[in-house]
């Protein structure tokens, strides 16, 4: 097993074969992420010590079993990231959503937070172990979005690049106009 495979908890097993037998769609909309390393296991309904809890902010079925989800994470505080729990939207009260899948290990860290990053991080499951055609992911909204403050200070060092240019260029014209009229 690869150390960075989650594992789907007893709690999410149950929800996927019900919502089999029901016909009805289950949501992963959250994802939460700890800093306490640890070999996960299947009873667990929680993280061990849960540090920051994200909406999917970016999400879509690859293909038959596997979905790609992604996490923008900022916080004020600074830790290693050792576990991730991925939560289904049953319930109003975050506290009471369903943890679906769980990753942690006791030696290795996914990412590190500090408070002046933002990290985006994505993340793929692939469910072999469940009936997952009942299965959908909740997006928040576009992830490109995220990156806003970011494109628009790119383009606004390279419109200033731009305008600098263009006087540079004026300059250098008015200069040879002079040149032409002194004959030189």
């Amino acid at each position: 097993m690869s150390i960075y495979t989650p594992i789907i908890t007893q709690a999410g097993i149950n929800a996927a074969v019900n919502a089999q037998t029901h016909g009805i769609q289950l949501e992963i909309g959250r994802i939460g992420v700890g800093d306490k390393g640890y070999v996960p296991n299947r009873t667990q309904t929680r993280l061990q010590n849960e540090r920051n809890n994200v909406p999917v902010t970016d999400g879509r079925v690859v293909g038959d079993g596997q979905f790609h989800l992604s996490g923008v994470f900022t916080d004020d505080t600074q830790y290693a990231v050792r576990e991730v729990g991925f939560y289904l939207n049953d319930h109003a009260d975050d506290a009471q959503k369903t943890l679906f899948a769980i990753w942690s290990h006791p030696e290795h860290v996914l990412f590190y937070q500090t408070p002046v990053a933002r990290v985006v991080q994505g993340f793929d499951l692939t469910l072999t172990a469940v009936p997952f055609e009942h299965l959908t992911v909740n997006t928040s909204g576009d992830l490109n979005l995220f990156h806003t403050p970011e494109f628009v200070a790119m383009a606004e060092a390279q419109t200033n690049i731009a305008i600098a240019q263009l006087q540079s260029n004026h300059r250098q014209i008015q200069f040879n106009d002079r040149l032409l009229e002194l004959g030189v």
